[in-house]
């Protein structure tokens, strides 16, 4: 019998892409088939039925209590409603394995669940702002005092919180419970990364390879294309940028809702030749994009800890954000980046062409992410029980994982030089 049931709106593949999908692989990568996984189907498999699926070369049991296609446009019915309601129909179904460890990282599984019948709940907030503040949905900001209230009190039923943020915006989420939630029960967790993937590697190549010219300065931002992401902050201090360096690219690798939106206020500032949105990615992807850029960009309003972040860094790339939950720790200002704290796009523009000239920006970017590997992972999550003594997956050991990391992070840096950015080409 599996340790721990791992509930998830998702598919543990490739969709939603985001965060708390690299969270899941990452656990299991970790813990592997002492996982089950409760979550979406996107293909053929049977709703309400344990089967085993073989995930990455493991076999994993399986529940899948819905069906999704991946689309950039938002659905009529929000996928955390479609997931909630198919939580509460197969709740017999999701118990019949007899696993009571549960791990949660979406607040409407919490809100599913919390009433079942647990040995032990342990819940990670994968952003420790209101969802419902920052919704894509119009409603949205109308409930979001009342779904926060809820939450809260599901939160009672938990013996393990973690809380994907720096410590502000945690002592901030804290105090926003009023009093039901205390600093003593909430853990911080950073998210990690595959190193298997994320790396530094030959940008010259990766230009051939993904169509993009050798001579340009390319900027990249990753992640899902929402308001929510501030990609018209992007846009428009990319089109300053451009106006001095007119070969100039932006690369926004991903995908969503605002995608029309996006290449409308790309035209209105006369930059449209020259952005590209590539639609949605597998992480290796993702990765090849990160290494082929010269910059890393982030416009976020919020953020929980940005893993699009960490892989940029573990990339050995430079990294330019407005200040959002995590950028003090993983950005040194004159070191591998700047934090923009005004979303005044010259102001935004003005530390781009400084990021692009910092001379150990990678080396930096690089020595920053190794404390973000698997192994700090794995030390973080033993401090709830049933992830204790389950430090890796029972196909590898534990020297092995380290091992690699080591060898993973020796390479990083000995790369960083010769992979370095370099500074923005004269136009």
């Amino acid at each position: 019998m599996p340790d721990v049931l791992l509930i998830e709106g998702s598919d543990f593949e490739t969709f939603p892409v985001g965060g708390q999908l690299t969270m899941v692989r990452c656990l299991m990568k970790l813990y592997g088939p002492r996982l089950a996984l409760v979550g979406m189907s996107k293909g053929d498999e049977p709703i309400g039925q344990w089967i085993e699926k073989t995930i990455d070369g493991v076999a994993y049991w399986f529940l899948s209590v819905c069906r999704r296609q991946p689309a950039a446009a938002k659905p009529l019915v929000p996928v955390r409603v479609t997931f909630f309601r198919a939580l509460r129909r197969y709740r017999q179904q999701i118990l019949e394995k007899g696993c009571r460890n549960v791990f949660i990282q979406g607040q409407e599984v919490l809100l599913a669940v919390a009433d079942w019948e647990w040995d032990s709940l342990c819940f990670d907030f994968p952003g420790v702002e209101n969802p419902l503040s920052l919704s894509r949905y119009w409603y949205g900001k109308h409930l979001a005092a009342v779904y926060e209230k809820r939450l809260f009190s599901a939160l009672d039923r938990a013996d393990m919180i973690f809380a994907t943020g720096d410590q502000a915006a945690i002592a901030r989420m804290i105090a926003r419970s009023n009093g039901r939630l205390s600093a003593q029960r909430v853990v911080q967790l950073p998210t990690s990364f595959n190193t298997d993937l994320f790396h530094p590697a030959d940008a010259a190549a990766l230009r051939r390879q993904l169509d993009i010219p050798q001579e340009s300065t390319v900027f990249v931002n990753a992640g899902r294309i929402g308001r929510f992401k501030g990609w018209e902050l992007l846009i428009d201090a990319f089109a300053h940028f451009a106006q001095k360096h007119p070969s100039a690219h932006l690369i926004f690798a991903g995908d969503g809702e605002d995608r029309e939106a996006l290449l409308e206020h790309a035209k209105l500032r006369n930059v449209a030749g020259h952005v590209r949105i590539t639609g949605f990615l597998p992480q290796s992807k993702v990765a090849d994009y990160l290494n082929a850029a010269d910059l890393i960009l982030f416009g976020s309003f919020a953020e929980g800890w940005c893993t699009s972040m960490i892989e940029a860094m573990a990339c050995g790339k430079p990294l330019v954000s407005t200040a959002v939950s995590g950028t003090d720790e993983l950005i040194q200002p004159n070191g591998n980046g700047f934090v923009v704290n005004d979303r005044e796009p010259r102001q935004y523009c003005d530390a781009m062409e400084r990021a692009l000239a910092l001379p150990d920006a990678g080396k930096i970017s690089l020595e920053i992410a190794s404390q973000f590997d698997l192994p700090h992972f794995a030390q973080r999550l033993a401090h709830w029980p049933p992830f204790r003594g389950l430090s890796v997956n029972p196909a590898s050991n534990d020297a092995s994982i380290h091992s690699h990391a080591h060898r993973m992070t020796s390479q990083q840096r000995s790369s960083a030089a010769e992979f370095a950015p370099a500074a923005a080409a004269s136009d």
